[in-house]
């Protein structure tokens, strides 16, 4: 990321037709290859294994499977960049959202400008988080406990051996907390982690989905996640 070309590869996942192309060509417009838009959950799937993106925009009102279930499958198996992109506003959709695997929640009508923005931001944060560590992230762990981050920081080892594999925002939470060593890393902190750029900009909400999705997510890979939050300080890798 980018590939080639030098530009980012984007997959559209939206069924209303003239929004879908819309999306297509105002993207193209902005330097993005939009390598496929598609309809349908099916035909995404398809398409996506045959050409790998580093960022999908989904849809989540949806012919079949929704987007919210299309995100939480992505999320579980790939590190890829997730925009939901819906006329969907209420609260409760953004919290489903964001808990079940988008990195970014935004509502149409969305002007295109400020979309190439949220993505530029998103791959940044991407390429951070693959970005090489002064510490050796093959055999990490917190100063008193046998939990490891693994495969460059992308797979968590719990002490029995169990693995969860991690998205970057994940990634970049569970190196800041386990680099603290016990000590409390505050959403503030973790806020300039996920959006250097714009740290103010960054909601602080969003860290404590993070934290639930991340929480429910390992709890069902079996794994019960030592992650504890610390009122009024923040977070802390508490093994």
């Amino acid at each position: 990321m980018p590939g080639a070309d030098g530009l980012l590869c984007i997959g559209l996942l939206e069924d209303d037709a003239d929004f879908r192309e819309e999306l297509a060509l105002g993207l193209g417009g902005y330097g993005f290859r939009v390598a496929f838009a598609c309809d349908n959950a099916a035909a995404f799937y398809r398409r996506l294994q045959e050409q790998p993106c580093d960022i999908v925009i989904l849809d989540a009102h949806l012919p079949g499977e929704d987007g919210f279930s299309v995100a939480t499958r992505l999320r579980a198996l790939s590190p890829v960049g997730i925009v939901m992109l819906t006329g969907r506003s209420a609260l409760e959709d953004r919290v489903r959202g964001l808990e079940g695997g988008a990195d970014v929640y935004m509502t149409k009508p969305v002007d295109l400008l400020e979309l190439s923005s949220v993505i530029r931001s998103l791959a940044r944060r991407m390429r951070l988080a693959k970005a090489p560590r002064p510490v050796d992230t093959e055999t990490r762990a917190s100063a008193d406990s046998t939990w490891s981050l693994q495969d460059g920081g992308w797979i968590l080892v719990a002490p029995d051996g169990a693995s969860l594999h991690l998205s970057a925002q994940e990634r970049t939470f569970l190196m800041a907390l386990m680099d603290a060593a016990g000590s409390a890393v505050s959403r503030q902190v973790l806020a300039e982690l996920f959006l250097p750029e714009s740290p103010g900009g960054f909601e602080l909400r969003r860290i404590d989905v993070l934290v639930s999705r991340l929480r429910a997510k390992a709890q069902s890979a079996g794994l019960k996640l030592p992650v504890l939050s610390v009122r009024g300080q923040g977070y802390v890798f508490a093994a």
